[in-house]
């Protein structure tokens, strides 16, 4: 129940890059609402927005911050009917929500109930790569270079530009934890990513973790795009080339089963992120979405979460340890390969 940085294409085609522009979903002034023609679900994903965006030629200069903590070993995996201790979801007091608020999520909620409905999809949908990547600084071509000889895969030969360096953006900050937080990640791992979109950024995942099984779960899969394909398309286009590798369309507060390795990038841990993603009120529940995913994560997992920036991290870090989960460590992406107006930050969870 989290979204990435994906967006509509000229075309309609899905690209994936990160956007620091709100989505207005047909919004012109606070208050007033707009239906624009037979659009499913807008003509553009994108994330919730920082107020401005770098140009590519800017460095950040501040040290990556890191915070370090022991881990305990992994044992044997239990599936989470069969764990006896079960965390309850903590009551949080909800902010009431504003009459704009509410009007919205009722707009999204027509257009998110519809797409439940009718479930559509046209097939698996390819995008065709092209072998090179988008413009980019003499800074980003050197990082690339060391991620693709440290991983041994090019993944601008399988995506289209703007796709191959969203997955390099990614890996670029799982590479840059593991080394700064001493992260070992054993092999033979379970992964499970909620909150997948199409997953477009499948490829990064499942070349950092190589794992015998990965899964990506998303609540909205079947949002359709302008030119008629729906982000289940995409995703099945997406994972095609990725052994065991699948894409279910679920809300994880009702998925039960357990991963060695659980994600969620930018999860929704306030209501405005999820409303500029066109999404009802409705399915903002982070205290059982947290509650949920500590449930499903074996003994000695690690539960992966990636914030948009320090603040949004404070606020679940609190939801996190409200369920039980402790923190390992914790890494400020200030040296992005995609630039940004704030770091990322990167927390390792595991059960107490």
């Amino acid at each position: 129940m989290r979204r990435k940085e994906e967006k509509q294409g000229f075309a309609g085609t899905p690209m994936t890059e990160q956007s620091d522009t709100i989505p207005t979903n047909g919004w012109s002034k606070i208050g007033k609402l707009k239906i624009t023609g037979m659009r499913f679900f807008g003509s553009h994903d994108v994330p919730h927005a920082i107020k401005r965006r770098p140009s590519a030629t800017e460095t950040v200069k501040e040290q990556d911050h890191v915070t370090m903590h022991q881990f305990p070993k992994q044992t044997k995996p239990k599936t989470p009917d069969s764990q006896t201790s079960r965390r309850q979801s903590p009551r949080f007091m909800k902010a009431p929500f504003s009459l704009t608020d509410r009007l919205r999520s009722g707009y999204h909620r027509i257009w998110y109930e519809a797409s439940q409905a009718l479930r559509w999809s046209c097939g698996k949908y390819r995008e065709a790569p092209l072998g090179t990547l988008p413009d980019i600084s003499p800074f980003q071509q050197k990082r690339i270079e060391e991620l693709v000889r440290a991983y041994g895969l090019q993944f601008e030969l399988g995506y289209p530009p703007e796709t191959a360096f969203m997955n390099y953006g990614y890996l670029d900050l799982l590479d840059r934890a593991r080394t700064a937080l001493n992260w070992t990640i054993p092999s033979g791992q379970v992964v499970c990513d909620v909150g997948s979109a199409n997953f477009s950024y499948a490829g990064a995942l499942h070349t950092f973790f190589q794992p015998t099984q990965m899964k990506g779960i998303e609540v909205d899969g079947h949002r359709v795009y302008c030119n008629g394909r729906s982000r289940i398309d995409y995703a099945q286009g997406h994972i095609q080339d990725l052994p065991n590798t699948d894409y279910v369309v679920a809300d994880y507060r009702h998925y039960h089963q357990s991963a060695n390795i659980i994600t969620a990038w930018y999860p929704f841990v306030t209501p405005q992120p999820l409303l500029a993603w066109r999404l009802p009120l409705s399915l903002f529940d982070p205290a059982t979405l947290f509650v949920r995913m500590a449930n499903n994560l074996v003994v000695g997992g690690t539960f992966v979460m990636i914030n948009h920036s320090p603040t949004e991290t404070t606020v679940a870090r609190t939801i996190a340890e409200s369920v039980g989960l402790v923190c390992r460590g914790q890494y400020v992406h200030n040296t992005p390969l995609r630039p940004r107006t704030q770091p990322a930050v990167l927390t390792l969870w595991q059960q107490s």
